[in-house]
């Protein structure tokens, strides 16, 4: 997909209380604005003039009728270039629309986009509220309708453009998460063990059974408090595929656990072209050195190797 080049960026709120997003985005590949009893004819011909005055009739202070003139104004006036952007099911929407603005039955007035909306970058990358700044998803609490946003950020996120503090940010971690590879595999044996035990501690799980001595076939037992959910750990320094397959059949056989991880610091080559079979689990080392990053359990790994 190519790049975008928008002249200027809007939010826009699909309805209130996000009333007609699902059908505005699933169904009807639109963009949807209010303000039913607005002179949809005095829009097309830009009275604005007159739309002001007619909602200062209706009641509207002069402030607040400049305010919603403005808004309405955009969504008549502003050209195919402009990006649109909403928020729907935990994800950043984006699209770009036809100039002709349709008046529904209802009142409310209408814009067809140009392809399909989108929730994703353009190399597939899903646009999910977590992963987007706060200075752009602050938007969502907009009391009016349409407003204007950040274009150059927005840009860049679904051009899928990384900024050079962000580079340089990912650069040191990825630097800094090879170089925890080694250290891991320096662990003495039982060190191995208790690390593996304390990054799936960390996660939530809960050790049923003392480490390592569990029954043959398992060096962690384990189950999650919140689900119930039960799963076998088995830790090695060194295996290959032949060792792997052997621990594959012997969790089939045990009805109690709903999934097998197989925690390798140095997998043999056979084992790292092995498949997994259902409900399996492969970790080895760079997925190792990222799971102590993220268990904050780096200082731990370095103080062992000191």
């Amino acid at each position: 997909m190519k790049k975008i080049e928008p002249k200027a960026v809007y939010f826009i709120k699909l309805g209130s209380g996000g009333l007609w997003e699902q059908s505005c985005i699933e169904e009807d590949q639109t963009i949807r604005l209010g303000f039913n009893r607005t002179d949809h004819k005095a829009c097309l011909c830009g009275d604005w003039e007159k739309v002001r005055n007619d909602e200062i009739k209706n009641g509207r202070k002069p402030g607040k009728a400049t305010q919603i003139i403005n808004q309405i104004k955009r969504f008549y006036e502003e050209g195919e270039e402009t990006l649109w952007i909403t928020f729907y099911g935990s994800r950043m929407w984006w699209c770009f629309t036809h100039k002709d603005v349709k008046k529904l039955p209802d009142g409310s007035k209408v814009r067809k986009v140009i392809g399909q909306w989108r929730d994703t970058d353009i190399n597939g990358r899903p646009l999910s509220l977590e992963t987007l700044s706060g200075r752009l998803t602050q938007v969502r609490g907009f009391r009016g309708t349409i407003c204007s946003v950040d274009c150059l950020y927005v840009e860049n996120r679904i051009n899928d453009i990384t900024s050079l503090e962000v580079s340089r940010s990912i650069e040191c971690l990825n630097s800094f998460r090879s170089s925890l590879i080694p250290l891991i595999q320096n662990l003495t044996w039982k060190d191995f063990e208790l690390l593996v035990d304390l990054i799936f501690s960390n996660a939530g799980w809960q050790r049923i059974g003392e480490l390592g001595k569990t029954e043959k076939s398992i060096d962690l037992d384990l189950r999650s408090p919140v689900t119930r959910e039960r799963v076998m750990v088995q830790i090695k320094a060194v295996s290959d595929k032949k060792r792997f397959e052997y621990y594959c059949k012997e969790f089939l056989l045990m009805k109690d656990f709903e999934a097998f991880f197989y925690v390798v610091h140095t997998p043999k080559k056979s084992l790292t072209s092995a498949k997994t079979p259902a409900r399996t689990r492969l970790i080895f080392g760079e997925e190792l050195a990222k799971m102590v990053i993220d268990a904050g359990l780096a200082g731990w790994l370095i103080d062992k190797n000191r």
